[in-house]
């Protein structure tokens, strides 16, 4: 019986020898990993973990055409998952900063050895293991969000209902479009032609929210978006989403997620994550 392969991985290298090296002499079955594929220069590691989608990248720094650091950038633009390592003949200074930049798991510097390798492997298996758990989480949120909603469609059945849900429907979406300034209830009501208790009180019957709750949780869910691009500073990401106090938007972030934003930005496994859309 084929035993299980937890985590794959494609390698990076533009040196063949190199390549050859790490493919047969590592024991990558000690931590459960497999080459699932290798590349000989940025390009071609595109297209690679394009088509293969690995849990964790090794990849050397200075190859020809497109090198290491740039094809993480635009893999992590495409929002790809992978957890990656650079290994590199270069200990500049300048390439750590950049690859901290790119949530690299490790850098390692030519030549290391099988246990240095096995270590940084090890911390990338457990980030994998933390997106996964991330990911299980948001689709469980998801799930009962569905659930949820199919619930209070269900109770708001009639005319009065469907009333009610296209005021609610309509204060999300005036939310949707002005989270970044100062949303108040009353700026909701006057631009919906209805009364702020009137309001208030329908959108908490059909949402489960109040008002207040909703902008709060909506800000914080499009700062997570905002914070995974690891070139955006915190104060930025709290001025687009709505907050001119960088304190106050870092206590609200960390009461709903449990983490910092710095922490979250980092890579630090959150406790929630917000259940808005």
């Amino acid at each position: 019986m084929r035993r299980r392969i937890m985590y794959k991985i494609a390698l990076v290298e533009d040196s063949k020898i190199q390549r050859i090296g790490m493919k047969f002499t590592f024991d990558w079955d000690s931590l459960d990993c497999e080459i699932i594929g290798d590349a000989e220069n940025g390009q071609e590691g595109l297209k690679l973990i394009r088509q293969t989608q690995p849990d964790i990248v090794i990849t050397d720094i200075r190859m020809p055409g497109l090198d290491g650091l740039e094809m993480i950038k635009q893999l992590n633009s495409e929002g790809n998952s992978a957890v990656f390592i650079i290994i590199s003949a270069y200990s500049d200074f300048s390439y750590a900063q950049q690859a901290v930049r790119y949530g690299v798991a490790d850098y390692l510097v030519k030549p290391f050895t099988d246990a240095e390798m096995l270590n940084s492997l090890k911390t990338a298996c457990s980030r994998v293991e933390e997106h996964r758990k991330e990911l299980h989480l948001s689709e469980r949120l998801e799930t009962v969000e569905k659930s949820r909603l199919m619930a209070f469609s269900s109770y708001l059945s009639g005319e009065e209902g469907k009333i009610k849900r296209e005021y609610a429907q309509r204060a999300i979406q005036y939310i949707k479009e002005h989270y970044a300034e100062n949303v108040q209830v009353r700026f909701i009501a006057n631009a919906l032609k209805v009364s702020e208790s009137h309001l208030s009180k329908v959108f908490k019957e059909t949402m489960n929210y109040t008002i207040g709750e909703y902008v709060t949780q909506f800000r914080i869910k499009e700062a997570c978006r905002l914070l995974k691009n690891p070139e955006n500073r915190i104060n930025e990401v709290s001025e687009k989403v709505g907050y001119t106090d960088q304190r106050y938007f870092s206590v609200t972030f960390k009461r709903i997620m449990g983490v910092t934003p710095g922490s979250f930005r980092d890579g630090v496994s959150p406790k929630k994550i917000a259940g808005i859309k």
